[in-house]
C-alpha cells in the first residue's frame, strides 16, 4: 500500500494536519510520498492521493488524480468543503478506514476541455466570460452549439458549462439547476443574459458541445475558476466528458442530499 499526500500550505499554515498525518501513516507503518504545487509528476503508481486544503485545492488536482486513475481522499482545511469527506480533526479516522477498505467510491463526470490544440479537465466547470479590461462594451456574445447543432446565440456577461459536482458551484449561484452526482448529463447556463428566452439547459453527457466567443468586449476562458486565455473572437472551446470519471472516496453512509443541505446552509449562514 502506498500513499501520495498534497497539503496546501496556505490553508495548513502551520502544517498541523500534515505533521499529524504523516505521524498516523508512519506509525501504520504506510509507505507514502509527499508533492507539492511544482513538483507533481505525470505519471505515479499509487493507491490513493490524500489531499489536503479546501475544494478549490482539490479542483487543482483533479487532472492529475483523472489522468492517473488515482481515487482522492478529502481532508478539509479550508472552508466549505463541499467535495471533501473528512474534516481536519478526523485524519486518524480516515487513514483507518481506508486501511480497512472501508470506504466506497464516488465516481464523478469529468470534463475535458479541448482549446487550441490543448486539452485541459475540469470536475466543476469551464466558463467564457467578460473580464471586465477594455471600455469597449459590457457584454459579450456567445454562440452555444450542442452535436454541432447551435441551441443558442447569448448575449450577456457569458455562459458556463457544469458537471453535476459543479452545479453548485458558479452555476447555482447564477440560476442553474442543481444535478446529483449520478446523473449522465451537464448544465449549460447563461451568466445575466440580456433576454427572457435564454434559460438554463441540461444536455447528456455523451453529446459533444462547443461554445464560440463572438464578440463584443474582452472574454477570458476559465477552466474550473483558472484563467487559461483571453478570447478572439471566433475562438471555439470543445466540451465533452472524460474517458475517466474522478473518484472520491467516501464513508459507507455518505448522502449526497445530507451534505448538500449541511453544506448550502452554512454557506448562507444559516
Amino acid at each position: 500500500m502506498k500513499v501520495l499526500l498534497y497539503i496546501n500550505e496556505k490553508k495548513d499554515e502551520k502544517l498541523l494536519c500534515a505533521q499529524s498525518l504523516e505521524k498516523i501513516l508512519s506509525n501504520r507503518k504506510i509507505e507514502y510520498d509527499i508533492i507539492s504545487e511544482n513538483d507533481i509528476p505525470k505519471k505515479c503508481s499509487y493507491d490513493v492521493l490524500f489531499v489536503v486544503g479546501g475544494d478549490g485545492t482539490i479542483l487543482r488536482r483533479t487532472e492529475f488524480a483523472n489522468s492517473n486513475n488515482l481515487p482522492i481522499i478529502g481532508i478539509n482545511a479550508g472552508k466549505l468543503g463541499f467535495l471533501t469527506e473528512f474534516e481536519h480533526f478526523e485524519l486518524e479516522q480516515a487513514v483507518d478506514m481506508f486501511i480497512k477498505g472501508e470506504l466506497k467510491k464516488d465516481y464523478r463526470l469529468t470534463l475535458e476541455i479541448s482549446y487550441k490544440n490543448k486539452k485541459y479537465f475540469a470536475l466543476n466547470d469551464v466558463v467564457v466570460q467578460r473580464t471586465y479590461t477594455d471600455r469597449n462594451g459590457m457584454i459579450i456574445n456567445t454562440i452555444f452549439s450542442i452535436d454541432d447543432n447551435v441551441i443558442d446565440k447569448i448575449t450577456g456577461d457569458g455562459v458556463i458549462v457544469a458537471t453535476p459536482t459543479g452545479s453548485t458551484a458558479y452555476s447555482l449561484s447564477v440560476g442553474g439547476a442543481i444535478l446529483t452526482p449520478g446523473i449522465n448529463a451537464f448544465s449549460f447556463v447563461p451568466i445575466a443574459a440580456h433576454s427572457l428566452e435564454q434559460r438554463p439547459i441540461i444536455f447528456s453527457a455523451e453529446s459533444t458541445s462547443c461554445i464560440e466567443y463572438d464578440g463584443g468586449c474582452s472574454a477570458g476562458l476559465f477552466v474550473d475558476g483558472k484563467m487559461i486565455d483571453n478570447l478572439s473572437v471566433g475562438d471555439k472551446i470543445y466540451v465533452r466528458k472524460t474517458n475517466n470519471p474522478t473518484i472520491f472516496l467516501r464513508r459507507e453512509n455518505f448522502v449526497y442530499y445530507t451534505k448538500l443541505s449541511e453544506k448550502l446552509k452554512s454557506r448562507s449562514g444559516k
